[in-house]
This record gives structure tokens, C-alpha cells and sequence, in this order.
């Protein structure tokens, strides 16, 4: 039986600098522009989905609401 994990990346403005929230948890890195710290989450996403987990990516709007912008499903059997 294959076990994965779901995970989560928020991509969200940090005082001056954009970050990327794993989980709701520890920020990882800082980023000059959104896109910048966009770009961050989707390659690390992709590199995670590759060792075979789920990873959600997601924008914090200005309102505080989330945009989901990428799904990376594991590559299942």
C-alpha cells in the first residue's frame, strides 16, 4: 500500500516581501513579487508531486479569502 501526503502552499504578502506558507505553518523564503514567490510554489510543487504526494496552490486574496491556482495530483499507479 502506497502512502502520500496532501499538502498545502499559500502564497501571501509578508510585511514587504511575498512568502510561501507551508501548511498554514513555517513561511519558506521571500520573494521580491507575487510572481516570484507563484513561481517558487509551483516548482517546489511540482518537484514534491514527483516523489509521489498531492500538493494544493493557493493565493491569499487582499480580502483574506484564498484562490486556488494549481492542483498537482501524485502520479498514481
Amino acid at each position: 500500500m502506497d502512502s502520500y501526503l496532501h499538502l498545502e502552499y499559500i502564497v501571501e504578502r509578508q510585511q514587504k516581501a511575498w512568502t510561501v506558507r507551508m501548511q498554514g505553518g513555517d513561511c519558506a523564503g521571500f520573494f521580491p513579487s507575487r510572481r516570484d514567490a507563484l513561481k517558487a510554489a509551483l516548482g517546489d510543487a511540482e518537484r514534491v508531486c514527483n516523489l509521489g504526494h498531492h500538493v494544493d496552490v493557493y493565493a491569499r486574496r487582499v480580502d483574506g479569502s484564498l484562490r486556488r491556482v494549481a492542483a498537482r495530483p501524485a502520479d498514481r499507479p
